[in-house]
């Protein structure tokens, strides 16, 4: 039996490589906000290394991400997609609420363009 959720350990690594550097961390930075230590960090980065699901969830905490957006691509993007579509998240909202949280998420944006700089 084919394993459909194998995980790629290199692109795993690089998602939190670019991730850490985005946030402008060393990897002795990032290590040690995460309780490991920089040569395992290395590791896990360059995809040498499996850690363990807490150890991962420590990484992805420092890097204000998910888990989901460290073990798959444009996995915010695709929450999104999911929460938008026709069975997702707002599929038992009635177009009158739709509307509202349309709305609220247009004056969030617009407060958050606002702060950018701030």
């Amino acid at each position: 039996m084919e394993n459909y959720h194998e995980i790629d350990l290199k692109e795993v690594g690089e998602r939190i490589r670019n991730a850490r550097k985005k946030l402008g961390l060393s990897q002795e930075r990032a290590a040690g906000m995460a309780y490991i230590t920089g040569q395992f960090w290395s590791r896990v980065e360059l995809g040498r290394e499996r850690a363990s699901v807490n150890t991962y969830r420590q990484i992805a905490n420092v890097l204000e991400l998910t888990l989901d957006d460290i073990f798959y691509d444009n996995a915010t993007n695709n929450r999104m997609q999911k929460a938008f579509s026709r069975d997702g998240i707002l599929a038992d909202c009635t177009p009158k609420e739709k509307a509202v949280i349309t709305e609220t998420m247009f004056a969030l944006k617009g407060i958050l363009e606002r702060n950018r700089g701030v």
